[in-house]
């Protein structure tokens, strides 16, 4: 692999070899857990030549400055798994299996509550993570959701009118860009843009509904299909490609 030449911001050089969001690497940065030839740095605009650091290091631990092989996995997270890299209280986390698995370095886009399952993308490409999970980007993941019980179908219908139109809950405008019932026995197909944390359930519980299960099927052009639970498993090139494609079309113009 070759080294990192081009100057660039330091937030940047985090997000991209340690597989972070941007929004990350500058929290870490800020929180003093970045050095560079073991001097603290908590500017995370600070503009630095990779090339002429011998030693750089993320709490602790050396970060490579060679260019990474980026790669991207499908991970069908199972439910009661915590999206943590490390939790003191819990040891079933993601960040368990991806050390477990030798991704070090890696993070995901698609966070799932604990008890939520179905797709994860797992990245040590932080610029592809950021895109994935900021809002800017409006990247649409699609979910199966299985209610306590099911209201009539009218009802239903209305209420999943309500939720693209918006509704306000503790400070958040929480909405859908569409819904509808599906299968047999029925359910609902969801599609977000955003997700806010727990919308789903915040969505349906505005409606005095609790979801019993919850399922992620996509995010963008990627989906679950048959990967079974508790499975990780690296997107072939034709998927990558595809996925590259999508993120050059869904990016704004500055």
């Amino acid at each position: 692999m070759d080294a990192l030449k081009a100057e660039t911001k330091l937030l940047l050089l985090i997000q991209r070899q340690a597989g972070v969001s941007r929004r990350k690497a500058q929290e870490l940065i800020l929180a003093g857990e970045v050095a560079i030839d073991d001097a603290v740095v908590i500017e995370p605009s600070l503009l630095v030549e990779p090339t002429s650091i011998a030693k750089l290091t993320l709490r602790g631990h050396p970060v490579s400055l060679q260019s990474p092989e980026l790669r991207v996995y499908r991970y069908h997270k199972p439910k009661n798994m915590l999206c943590s890299h490390d939790d003191p209280h819990e040891g079933n986390t993601v960040g368990r299996i991806l050390r477990s698995e030798g991704l070090i370095g890696y993070s995901w886009a698609g966070r799932l509550d604990q008890d939520s399952e179905g797709l994860l993308l797992i990245t040590n490409d932080g610029v592809l993570l950021n895109h994935l999970t900021h809002p800017r980007y409006e990247v649409v993941k699609s979910y199966d959701v299985w209610l306590d019980h099911l209201p009539h179908r009218a009802a239903l219908d209305g209420m999943l009118s309500e939720m693209k139109e918006g509704i306000h809950d503790d400070g958040d405008r929480l909405r859908i860009a569409s819904g509808k019932i599906v299968g047999n026995p029925p359910h609902v197909s969801i599609q977000l843009t955003e997700g806010r944390k727990r919308e789903i359930k915040r969505l349906f519980a505005h409606f005095e509904l609790a979801v019993a299960r919850l399922l992620r099927l996509s995010i963008g052009p990627i989906e679950l299909g048959t990967l079974r639970s508790g499975d990780l498993e690296r997107i072939d090139p034709t998927q990558l490609d595809v996925l590259r494609q999508f993120i050059r079309e869904s990016t704004p113009p500055e």
